[in-house]
């Protein structure tokens, strides 16, 4: 077994070919657990608690849901709460999380309320969580209205990333999680999309995936260390995230979330370079690894297929981002590359050049892309 820590945090942030004895270790002995787990990976889940029981835990139960992100919402967290009562979880319980961005964000928020707080251990198992959804604290659930919009910050006891898990995902789950990959490459590590633009995502060597999720979460934890409560540089975090959250909530399921990160990621690009901040070349460049990877660079909401989009879907996707909580007055704040290992965030963008760059998003890129 090989593991890597990515330190720089109160908690540890463990990459793991097998993560069932890296959890087991940052239980005590003798603790009371709960294990919250999409069903995809139950295999997984189950041999953490083995772990678990051969190092002293007590074990209350094992908890099983269908991932995603209709889970995640108030009533999930509802569920979670009673399951935790009636497996009688006190204050002194553990939950140990294991699945994707979804299972992590319902199962901390859950932590974060649940007698006014209990221990978590984060354990992604998609690329997109072991890149960046379980690393930070940030715990969410989402509302009709929107995604995350109740939320709270409560750090993780553990982040414990099970590489083998990704054997166990298809080709189309484990690129979804590139999109997030690639948006640590824009803020801060340049090298990290050579490195992309090297990798098959098709392939199911976790080698070849150990150095792009260990390099993603340096960035993370990098930015979240300088900036735990997002008042400031933890905003370089939402690139993409801004349009791309607006359209997943009104794609209606259609898009997972890291496809509407690329599209995020096309539409802070496309604002970008309107504003003169970001060179066309760089901008052809991600669209290109977005691409490379499988991943979409323009959406339709759900019965329009490839018509042009309508001004209702418009205004629907303009009402959600005036939701948002990266609004600000008249104008929706945007974090913006500069260039690929550098971005500027806080970017106060006029509601009609957003609505430009939405309308653009719903049509396939062109070879030299404008708005």
């Amino acid at each position: 077994m090989s593991s890597t820590i990515v330190d720089g945090l109160s908690y540890p942030v463990i990459v793991s070919d097998d993560a069932a004895p890296d959890v087991a270790a940052a239980v005590e002995h003798g603790a009371p657990v709960v294990v919250f787990a999409d069903a995809r990976v139950r295999a997984r889940a189950r041999r953490i608690v083995g772990a678990l029981r051969a190092r002293g835990a007590r074990v209350l139960g094992s908890l099983f849901v269908r991932g995603g992100e209709r889970g995640k919402s108030v009533r999930g967290a509802q569920s979670l709460w009673q399951d935790l009562l009636r497996l009688g979880a006190d204050r002194s319980t553990t939950l140990v999380a294991v699945g994707g961005g979804s299972i992590t964000d319902l199962a901390g928020f859950a932590s974060a309320t649940y007698m006014r707080g209990i221990a978590w251990i984060a354990v992604p198992t998609t690329v997109l969580g072991m890149a960046d959804a379980a690393i930070g604290g940030k715990t969410a659930i989402d509302l009709p209205q929107g995604k995350n919009l109740a939320g709270a910050f409560w750090p993780p006891r553990a982040v414990v990333a099970d590489l083998n898990a990704l054997r166990t995902l298809a080709v189309r789950e484990r690129a979804t999680g590139i999109a997030e990959i690639i948006k640590a490459a824009i803020i801060a590590d340049p090298g990290l999309l050579d490195l992309v633009e090297r990798t098959d995502v098709a392939e199911t060597d976790i080698a070849a995936w150990r150095e792009l999720i260990v390099r993603a979460a340096r960035v993370k934890v990098g930015v979240v260390a300088a900036d735990p409560q997002e008042r400031g540089v933890r905003a370089a975090l939402n690139l993409g995230h801004t349009i791309g959250h607006a359209v997943e909530h009104v794609a209606r399921g259609a898009l997972s979330h890291g496809a509407a990160v690329s599209v995020g990621l096309r539409g802070a690009g496309l604002l970008a370079v309107r504003l003169g901040m970001f060179a066309p070349s760089d901008h052809a460049r991600i669209l290109a690894a977005l691409r490379g990877a499988g991943l979409p660079l323009y959406w339709s909401p759900p019965g329009r297929g490839r018509r042009p989009l309508a001004k209702r879907d418009e205004d629907r996707v303009l009402q959600t981002l005036r939701r948002d909580k990266k609004r600000s007055g008249g104008s929706v704040q945007f974090v913006l590359p500069e260039r690929i290992g550098e971005v500027r965030y806080a970017v106060a963008i006029d509601v009609q050049l957003v609505r430009d760059a939405v309308r653009q998003c719903a049509k396939p890129p062109q070879v030299e892309e404008t708005m």
